[in-house]
């Protein structure tokens, strides 16, 4: 005789089953490759550089960042406060995968990557996939800080995903929109 164990599990379990399996496939279901990446607001100074503001979304221009990224040297990285899940990753990125140097705090680069939550209020809408995280990617300036918008790629999910789950999922998207391995 067999049973299925999920009919033996307290509601609160089903629950959190259910919800790990809609992360799970969040993550690995997220074809974004081929869309074209929006960013709202208006960081970086304008139009100019990789990505054109319309109507409050920028819209990113990937072979011009691709030929900035072939050209970069040294990056700088940034994260939301002393995130150290999103430093780790966002550096395993740029160092392993891109093969490109960090530059240390105050030293110049060429570019700098900003990994940070969506929504610094935390304020949820309550719709089904909010956009969670986003990874920018800016010239830098001569004096240290960030100059134009290259790049914007931003991770849609449930409201309530973990921010592991979040810059896990983000970095995975850009990676596989770039082909990145």
């Amino acid at each position: 005789m067999s049973t299925s164990c999920s009919l033996f599990l307290p509601e609160f379990h089903r629950r959190r089953v259910v919800k790990a399996l809609v992360v799970l496939l969040a993550i690995l279901g997220s074809s974004a490759a081929s869309l074209p990446a929006h960013a709202q607001g208006d960081v970086g100074g304008g139009d100019a550089g990789g990505c054109t503001l319309a109507d409050h979304v920028y819209t990113c221009d990937g072979a011009a960042f691709q030929k900035a990224l072939a050209s970069a040297g040294a990056v700088a990285i940034e994260t939301h406060n002393a995130d150290g899940v999103a430093r780790t990753q966002l550096q395993n990125l740029v160092t392993k995968k891109l093969g490109k140097t960090v530059a240390p705090a105050g030293n110049a680069a060429d570019l700098d990557f900003l990994l940070i939550p969506t929504s610094e209020a935390g304020v949820i809408n309550g719709s089904v996939a909010d956009d969670l995280g986003t990874l920018r990617v800016y010239t830098s300036g001569p004096d240290g800080r960030r100059g134009h918008l290259l790049w914007a790629e931003n991770f849609s999910g449930l409201p309530d995903m973990p921010w592991p789950a979040v810059v896990r999922g983000l970095i995975q998207q850009f990676q596989a929109r770039f082909k990145i391995k």
